[in-house]
């Protein structure tokens, strides 16, 4: 056989081999394979999640100089992101855009190279369809959410926040993907950081990872919640998300409440009467401290903010018993969502009152509340060796930056509940 005829043989021979173990690659053991895998990888970014967080922070902050650590937790923020001073929640203007959302083919294309096959020839088209099939938690549906479409913190008025139409599952397809794309990246070598060019999704957003014009973002109203008693000591709570039961930050502490920015019905007044970030705050304390159902509406039924425990909080809202305080928005490194962060401080009676039947676990986990007596709960001390104490591996970046800024102000919000300074 000449050279020629056997070079010939040869690249047959190679390229039907390549064809036969590409087709193996893809036979039913191997999609299995794939499938698997990515529900290990969640795994590995659950129990990865405090350090995935600090290495995201680190890369943020070199990409975009502007942006800063909130008193050294993981959690960022930058001047563009928060008022001067902190202010009333009452004094954030929120208001409707009748825009579409943006369509994200960049960041969706890049998130499609980290899904798993769903067949031979198909990957799941979408990081939520992947999830939904295969790491299905609890608490999973593809409920309207109200969309961030720009933010004015610095405006003389007061801060201004405007909001247009979106879907739980645009949160999902890209805060979940990107954070598991870091995870993979890293996964050989934990402590490396790994380049740019291996987590395509974050190289997107390095420069503005807000790029409200471009993505859809999905704003949460995280809320510290102090009670204060006479002689000015006070104590918080956390809530922390069991594995399998949430979507996002399973397996961590966060603050309580805390929810998506939703409206709470399918009713065509929702949009109109639920785009109101104290509304959201209370529906959220009744799931979480009160463990009632999600407010749903499938059916179309509106929220009865009339009835208790909202016109309870209301109340203690307008006698001053109870003050709620907006420090701005944040950024959570790991998934890149935008938390909106606010304090509340009731006074011990009003919140005793108000939540006398407080549970010690709900739909998304289980309410860290210290001791009871009698159904009280009094919630930890909020001093710097409490908060030293707790599960710094396994604290939410919202928790973490509330806790801090909570400690920062500590004199003023459980000496003067009137005002607050600086």
């Amino acid at each position: 056989m000449n050279a020629e005829l056997w070079l010939g043989l040869s690249g047959t021979l190679t390229a039907t081999g390549g064809l036969y173990y590409a087709w193996r690659a893809l036979d039913p053991a191997a999609v299995e394979q794939s499938r698997a895998s990515f529900v290990k990888e969640r795994d590995d970014l659950r129990a990865r999640f405090v350090p995935l967080c600090e290495m995201a922070a680190d890369m943020h902050v070199l990409a975009r100089p502007s942006l800063e650590r909130i008193d050294g937790t993981s959690l960022l923020w930058e001047r563009a992101m928060r008022p001067p001073t902190p202010v009333p929640l009452s004094a954030v203007e929120v208001e409707w855009q009748d825009a579409s959302p943006p369509d994200m083919p960049s960041l969706l294309h890049a998130a499609r190279r980290g899904l798993p096959r769903q067949s031979k020839s198909h990957r799941y088209e979408t990081y939520s369809s992947a999830m939904g099939a295969l790491a299905r938690p609890t608490l999973f549906e593809d409920r309207p959410s109200f969309r961030l479409v720009r933010a004015d913190w610095s405006d003389l008025r007061g801060p201004r926040l405007l909001f247009g139409s979106g879907q739980y599952f645009d949160l999902i397809d890209q805060n979940e993907a990107v954070a598991h794309e870091l995870a993979l990246a890293t996964r050989r070598k934990p402590e490396d950081r790994p380049p740019w060019r291996a987590v395509p999704m974050r190289r997107l957003l390095a420069d503005d990872p807000l790029l409200l014009a471009e993505r859809v973002v999905l704003p949460s109203v995280a809320t510290l919640t102090l009670r204060r008693t006479q002689d000015g000591e006070g104590s918080f709570f956390l809530l922390y998300r069991e594995p399998g039961r949430v979507a996002t930050g399973e397996g961590t502490y966060g603050p309580i409440p805390a929810g998506m920015v939703q409206p709470a019905s399918f009713s065509p007044l929702a949009h109109r009467q639920d785009l109101n970030l104290w509304r959201t705050i209370m529906r959220e304390y009744n799931e979480e401290l009160l463990g009632a159902p999600e407010a749903r509406g499938d059916a179309g039924t509106e929220v009865d903010y009339g009835q208790p425990p909202y016109s309870l909080l209301n109340a203690a809202l307008a006698d001053g018993s109870l003050h709620v305080w907006c420090l701005g928005m944040a950024l959570e490194p790991l998934n890149l969502a935008v938390c909106l962060l606010t304090i509340a401080v009731f006074e011990a009676d009003t919140f005793d009152r108000i939540f006398a039947e407080a549970v010690e676990r709900n739909e998304e986990g289980v309410v860290i509340s210290g001791s009871r007596s009698n159904g009280t709960i009094v919630g930890l001390p909020l001093n710097a060796a409490s908060v030293n104490d707790l599960p710094t591996n396994r604290m939410s970046p919202p928790a973490a930056g509330l806790l801090q800024l909570a400690l920062r102000h500590r004199d003023f919000l459980l000496s003067d509940p009137g005002g607050f300074q600086g």
